[in-house]
């Protein structure tokens, strides 16, 4: 099993807010990163480029 470092508080438990922002700036990038995909698709619609699988069925 690999052994991980925890961060710990002053009190020397885990540092539970340290975690929770972590998480959270983790989760603001990853959502970021996703926008910006989706923006980009949905601009390539209205400028005629082709967006992943989709194309007309009829």
């Amino acid at each position: 099993m690999n052994k991980q470092n925890v961060k710990l508080d002053a009190a020397g438990r885990v540092d539970v807010a340290y975690y929770m922002r972590l998480a959270h700036e983790q989760r603001s990038e990853y959502i970021a990163e996703q926008m910006a995909a989706l923006v980009a698709k949905v601009k390539s619609l209205f400028q005629g480029g082709s967006v992943g699988k989709l194309s007309p069925s009829h």
